[in-house]
């Protein structure tokens, strides 16, 4: 069972917490991930910026476990004088139990959750962003921090920071899709009525959570299962009539729900694969081009030509040499 500890300092903002929490608790609520979610801080009943008081809040634990996911929520901070009483000792805590752990367990940040964490020295090094009114003053304070504007959220390897409020939700998001596969994040995400957000410059989205802010249930489905098969060879009027539509009828459901073909959105959905079999296997063109469903290495040279300017092997060779580095 993993564990998520929710830092909750004194001051937090509501959404800061309940956004994240309802994504991570929805895990559990739709049996999809056996994970166990607690509420940890300084204080067992703090009263919340927006006037609401929490209680059950268990004291800040003297240890932490290989494979836990902190999150330290935002809270309000004065500009002028933070970390207050009660926040230092969230930055105590970090620095005395969080930081000799972090190569062994993900810290993430909701808003100005990142302060703290730069104050405890955990974001030295790494890319961050917080909420926009902060950027500077973590910039001047924590020079050593390398803090990104206008980003939704930043994934630095185990280090996670996200911008105000709800970017909380996009964190969580991130962070399902990472831990327990994009297909469990779309279900959380549909559950809970929300979308994937992203800004240019923001960690790209798997090609299966992409093209999904749309209502229409029918469309999720044969995204689904699309998303499950890209190498199915089926024509799109059989996998059309699976659903009770025509072939014209979903080729328009679908380029009006998603912005894009049905061919366009299966041909992505196929170079995803052949970029995971690139990295993780050692098959050639020839065997990864069939088993991705393209009709010869030739039509899959072709269609990666339009997504990438290297080819596959070279593609191949610079991925795990940048992988090679990232570990050491």
């Amino acid at each position: 069972m993993r564990h998520v500890l929710f830092v909750v300092p004194p001051r937090v903002h509501m959404l800061d917490l309940s956004g994240p929490l309802q994504v991570l608790n929805s895990l559990v609520e739709l049996n999809l991930a056996s994970l166990s979610l607690r509420l940890v801080g300084p204080q067992a009943q703090p009263a919340s910026f927006q006037g609401v008081q929490l209680m059950g809040i268990e004291p800040l634990p003297p240890r932490l476990n290989v494979g836990d996911i902190v999150i330290v929520v935002g809270c309000k901070l004065d500009k002028r004088a933070y970390p207050n009483p009660q926040q230092l000792q969230v930055v105590e805590w970090l620095r005395s139990t969080a930081a000799p752990m972090r190569a062994h367990i993900t810290l993430a940040s909701v808003c100005t959750g990142a302060i703290l964490l730069a104050e405890a020295g955990l974001l030295d090094g790494h890319n961050c962003t917080t909420h926009h009114d902060y950027l500077a003053t973590l910039q001047q304070r924590h020079p050593r921090a390398k803090v990104l504007a206008r980003r939704v959220l930043v994934d630095d390897n185990n280090v996670l920071t996200s911008a105000g409020v709800s970017a909380g939700i996009d964190l969580a998001l991130h962070l399902v899709a990472r831990y327990f596969g994009p297909a469990v994040a779309i279900r959380v995400a549909r559950d809970n009525v929300v979308t994937f957000r992203r800004m240019d410059a923001d960690p790209a989205l798997d090609i299966r959570l992409q093209h999904r802010n749309h209502g229409d249930a029918v469309v999720h489905a044969v995204q689904d299962e699309m998303s499950a098969h890209p190498e199915s060879n089926e024509s799109y009027t059989a996998l059309a009539s699976r659903f009770g539509l025509s072939y014209r009828h979903l080729a328009r459901l679908f380029q009006e729900a998603c912005g894009i073909t049905l061919k366009h959105y299966q041909q992505q959905l196929r170079l995803a694969m052949a970029e995971r079999l690139l990295c993780d296997s050692n098959w050639p063109i020839e065997r990864i081009a069939e088993h991705c469903g393209f009709a010869s290495s030739q039509a899959f040279r072709a269609a990666w030509r339009q997504r990438q300017s290297m080819s596959p092997l070279t593609w191949r060779s610079a991925q795990r040499t940048s992988n090679a580095a990232l570990a050491n």
